[in-house]
């Protein structure tokens, strides 16, 4: 166990908390900026990590109702297969080249980051644009734009084998991307469903995309262990103080720190 990373995980966890934005985005630079976490190392420990967050999680939305099995399961149909390509991709290139995966790593998280970063800062102009495609002129849903995944549920597959490959291949989550999908195509679903709907399919996505990365020997358990001593209480703290903060501010200072991280790893 090192208590430098139980730290970083209390620190992380406390901004997780506060942000509600996966470990992925925040985690993965910090351990190889900060910590000197080789690249691969960091996105193997990152996703394990990752996903016993996501799995405890996810159990207690399904616990609680709050999940779409449906669009969860089609979903994975495409991210689990991705994933495990992207993990895949990892073990060729680590093979072919040792000396060219972490800096292929470190540009491949870099600008995961930066996209993450664009999706939170426009989050309410695509949230505002979906509301106004889906609202007729009377202010009633418009039928012909309602419920869109329960008529193409191939959507779902093909936002999830992106999200699938972004995870498997850097660690960085996709839930703010999966959640705007969500919004598209289920625009008359409650907040809490897509939230549980998104966190349930990111355990089955983090779990398998775990133990592929188990397998290529791209994680350091006892570092794994250390980082969720910290974040565990770091969560639950954040969480507190999240009450009092305006979503608006927390989700452009967060996208201005992924923002910043991207551009340094480049």
């Amino acid at each position: 166990m090192d208590l430098r990373f139980s730290l970083v995980g209390l620190l992380i966890g406390f901004l997780i908390g506060l942000t509600g934005v996966g470990g992925g985005s925040l985690m993965t630079p910090v351990m190889i900026l900060i910590m000197g976490v080789k690249p691969i190392i960091a996105v193997g420990t990152d996703t394990v990590y990752g996903a016993v967050t996501k799995i405890v999680g996810g159990a207690a939305h399904l616990r609680q109702g709050s999940v779409d099995r449906r669009a969860a399961y089609w979903l994975a149909s495409g991210s689990v297969p991705a994933s495990l390509l992207g993990v895949g991709l990892i073990g060729v290139i680590k093979r072919a080249d040792p000396a060219f995966i972490n800096g292929f790593l470190v540009r491949s998280i870099a600008w995961a980051l930066i996209f993450v970063a664009v999706i939170l800062a426009v989050k309410p102009i695509l949230s505002a644009a979906g509301r106004r495609l889906g609202l007729a002129g009377d202010g009633s849903w418009r039928d012909d734009l309602v419920e869109h995944g329960l008529r193409y549920p191939w959507l779902l597959t093909m936002v999830g084998a992106v999200v699938g490959f972004l995870v498997g291949l850097t660690s960085v989550g996709g839930g703010s991307l999966v959640i705007i999908v969500l919004f598209f195509l289920y625009p008359r679903w409650q907040s809490v469903r897509l939230v549980g709907t998104d966190v349930f399919h990111a355990a089955i996505l983090g779990g398998a995309a775990s133990l592929a990365q188990l397998a290529s020997g791209n994680v350091n358990l006892g570092m794994m262990f250390s980082l969720l001593l910290g974040s565990v209480p770091g969560v639950l703290l954040g969480s507190r103080f999240a009450v009092g903060f305006h979503e608006r501010y927390l989700r452009l200072s967060l996208a201005s720190v992924l923002l910043i991280s991207g551009a340094k790893l480049l």
